[in-house]
Order: C-alpha cells, then sequence, then structure tokens
C-alpha cells in the first residue's frame, strides 16, 4: 500500500524513507518487485535495516529494469549485506564483461552506504547518457596492454558509429573531475571487477589529468588502416 500511493500523487519528484524499519527478506522482495515495474520514485532510503546478501542481490538486479530511481542507501553498519551484496550492486550498475553488457547496466541510479563507496558511479550531476560512456571509455582505456584505447574491443563498431565514438572521447567523458579525492577510484573499481592487478600503465592512466582526451584520441586515430590512395 505505501509504495503504490506513493507514485499516485503529481509530485514531480518521489522521494521515499523507509530507514529504520526491521526489514529484511520479505519486504525485500516486495521492494524489489516494485522497483522492477519502473515506478516513477527517485529516492530510495533503506538504512539501517536487516537486508542480507540475498536481499541485496535482489535489491540490485531490479536496478537493470529501473530507470526512474536517481538514489538508493542501503546503509547500515550492523546488517547482513556484506561483501557479495555489494558487488551485486556494483555488476548492476557497471558490468564489465563486454561492452554492449556495460550500456545494459543501470546508469541512473547511485549506491550509497556500501563499505567501501561505490558512488562514483552514477554521478548525479551527470546524464545516464554520459554514466553510460563514462564507464564504456574507462573499459577501454583500461583493459588493453597498450596505452590507452583498447581496440580490440571496437571492431565490427560500425563506422557511422566512429565519429560518435570521437566526439565523446574528445574531453565529453574522458575530462577529468576538479574533485580530487575521486582520482583513481574509477580505475579500483575496474581492477576489482575484472579481477586485475593494478600497474604502470593503469598509474599512467590516472595521472594524465587534461591529457586523457588526447590520449583517446591518438590511440584511436593511429588504429585505422587508412586505404591506399596511390598504386
Amino acid at each position: 500500500m505505501i509504495l503504490t500511493s506513493i507514485t499516485s500523487g503529481s509530485a514531480k519528484t518521489v522521494v521515499l524513507n523507509l530507514s529504520y524499519n526491521g526489514m529484511s527478506s520479505r519486504e525485500a522482495a516486495v521492494i524489489a518487485e516494485f522497483l522492477n515495474s519502473n515506478p516513477s520514485l527517485a529516492f530510495l532510503d533503506l538504512d539501517d535495516n536487516q537486508f542480507d546478501d540475498a536481499d541485496a542481490a535482489l535489491l540490485a538486479n531490479s536496478l537493470l529494469r529501473n530507470t526512474f530511481l536517481r538514489e538508493i542507501s542501503v546503509e547500515n553498519e550492523n546488517n547482513g549485506m556484506k561483501e557479495s551484496g555489494r558487488l551485486a550492486f556494483l555488476r548492476a550498475i557497471f558490468d564489465v564483461s563486454s561492452l554492449s553488457s556495460c550500456a545494459a547496466s543501470n546508469h541512473t541510479c547511485t549506491v550509497h552506504g556500501i563499505e567501501r563507496d561505490i558512488s562514483i558511479l552514477n554521478l548525479k550531476e551527470k546524464t545516464s547518457l554520459n554514466n553510460k560512456w563514462i564507464k564504456i571509455f574507462a573499459i577501454l582505456a583500461l583493459s588493453g596492454e597498450e596505452p590507452f584505447i583498447n581496440t580490440a574491443l571496437l571492431r565490427g563498431v560500425p563506422a557511422q558509429l566512429i565519429p560518435l565514438i570521437l566526439d565523446k572521447c574528445n574531453g565529453k567523458v574522458t575530462k577529468p573531475k576538479l574533485n580530487t579525492k575521486r582520482k583513481g577510484k574509477m580505475t579500483d573499481i575496474y581492477l576489482e571487477l575484472t579481477n586485475t592487478t593494478r600497474c604502470q600503465k593503469h598509474e599512467v592512466w590516472d595521472s594524465l589529468g587534461s591529457m586523457k582526451p588526447l590520449n583517446c584520441m591518438y590511440d584511436l586515430t593511429k588504429s585505422w588502416v587508412v586505404p591506399k590512395i596511390f598504386v
């Protein structure tokens, strides 16, 4: 009744606070089913309840079909939501298994309250489209052996999409944030998800600053095979 009633009004921004309610698996299933229906709910506070990792997986999976929720908070130092629950949320919003899987991730909802913070993903000051491209370029830049764009992942991309990739590369999503506290966090999350050890290439990428767009453009253009124009 609560979940249904909050989205039946005319408010442009809907906020629901369900913190400190002693909720556990039964309620998690109901909330996940509700989020699966993609309601016009913008903010959901689930702090200080009794959810475990299985509940976290249910809630995280519901984000894959949700495009309205902007923030969800699940903070609770004493609940049963531990590492696998954190990974469930992380994979729902940043699937690194392929570029297409990454594109299909949730790019609208920022997750708060997870120990070892992951709120660097889906920055609320960005649009969902920008959040998506930020993640795609993280995979392109961090997955290959050579700096800095893994062009092997772009094989088969239609030629008409190359200008779009270049446009996004040219500072739209590779331009660094002014907030130095975020420096390297995207890299750390990618390395965690791929079980990869940080190396010199990753250190260099994080230190490039305003040179990131230029390096991306260079790697993209040098990989193209230009047909011979003289015989």
